[in-house]
């Protein structure tokens, strides 16, 4: 995955935190995966953030809490 795809999915998830605010669940489909924003940050267990964490930056790493 390039530089710019990386980038492309963190806006994603900054969208989709900013419009499920405090308490929002995100069901990723295709990862079979649950999140709830806390905070400002996605929470979810470690498998979860894993996959997030292999298509965005490091420096969105910070919004990202195992549970």
């Amino acid at each position: 995955m390039t530089h710019t795809q990386k980038l492309e999915n963190e806006k994603f998830f900054k969208k989709i935190m900013t419009l499920l605010k405090e308490g929002g669940h995100y069901v990723w489909p295709d990862g079979k995966e649950t999140y709830i924003i806390k905070n400002g940050k996605l929470i979810s267990k470690k498998s979860a953030i894993t996959k997030i964490k292999n298509i965005t930056t490091k420096n969105f790493h910070k919004y990202l809490v195992v549970k």
